[in-house]
């Protein structure tokens, strides 16, 4: 999408994990607490997982997406002025959700959505399921395969996640699995085999996945952001920021 020839300074809102939908989340109420902003933003990025098809309570899972689709029209419909930019996490890069939202995108001129991720400007948004080891495009790709096929849980199991939230156990075991520095690095792994120049075009990557929030992590000269997640017990994080940009561009790596 691009703007004009020269550069336009953009405020960008960028949130991800919300797993609407799902019994664990808060996230209505997380996203409800900052529909003030997006009056007076250009662009909203929903960096992935904003719905959740596994852990569903809804129906069945066409319900959940006719829900999805819904949701995503509204919001798009919030401000004449706003771009609202959908980025694919694993819980809803399922191939049956592709499908709607490339229907969505062509009866809604402000809304996309991205396959790996999107750059704006010097920013760069992805997920951020490639941090669950060192993966190239390949292995991210193998890893979101064995989503794509995933069927809605019955709701008593989500019960059990629900006492891991209220004890701790959730944030302990994120803690440990993703430790900041590990983590970042394996982004960047992850960037340095999918894009040979991206260090040289990039001063800020956000991503969201870990449900571990921060802000500001510099690592080789980039700052690195994480926006937390809306299940109960975690922290939501979302970052608001201005960019210079002539262009808002889907990320798009080989796989």
């Amino acid at each position: 999408m691009v703007f004009r020839n020269s550069p336009r300074n953009l405020q960008v809102l960028a949130v991800s994990d919300l797993h609407l939908f799902a019994y664990r989340s808060v996230g209505a109420k997380c996203f409800d607490s900052i529909r003030p902003q997006l009056a007076t933003t250009d662009v909203l990025v929903l960096n992935g997982d904003i719905f959740d098809f596994r852990w569903s309570t809804l129906p069945d899972l066409q319900t959940t997406v006719t829900a999805s689709i819904a949701w995503l029209d509204e919001v798009a419909k919030i401000s004449p002025r706003l771009e609202v930019h959908y980025v694919l996490g694993n819980h809803d890069c399922q191939t049956f959700f592709r499908a709607s939202l490339a229907t969505l995108a062509e009866t809604r001129p402000n809304f996309r959505w991205h396959e790996q991720g999107v750059r704006i400007g010097s920013a760069v948004f992805l997920h951020g399921d490639c941090t669950h080891r060192k993966m190239d495009p390949a292995g991210l790709e193998r890893h979101r395969k064995a989503w794509d096929n995933q069927f809605q849980h019955r709701l008593w199991r989500a019960h059990a996640y629900v006492a891991a939230d209220y004890l701790g156990l959730t944030w302990a075991t994120h803690r440990g699995y993703f430790p900041r520095w590990e983590t970042v690095g394996r982004v960047a792994h992850y960037l340095d085999q999918a894009s040979a120049d991206w260090r040289q075009t990039t001063r800020d990557c956000y991503f969201g996945h870990t449900h571990l929030p921060f802000s500001n992590y510099i690592r080789d000269g980039i700052a690195f952001h994480n926006t937390g997640s809306a299940i109960r017990g975690m922290d939501f994080n979302p970052i608001a920021f201005g960019v210079s940009a002539d262009r808002v561009e889907s990320l798009e790596f080989e796989g």
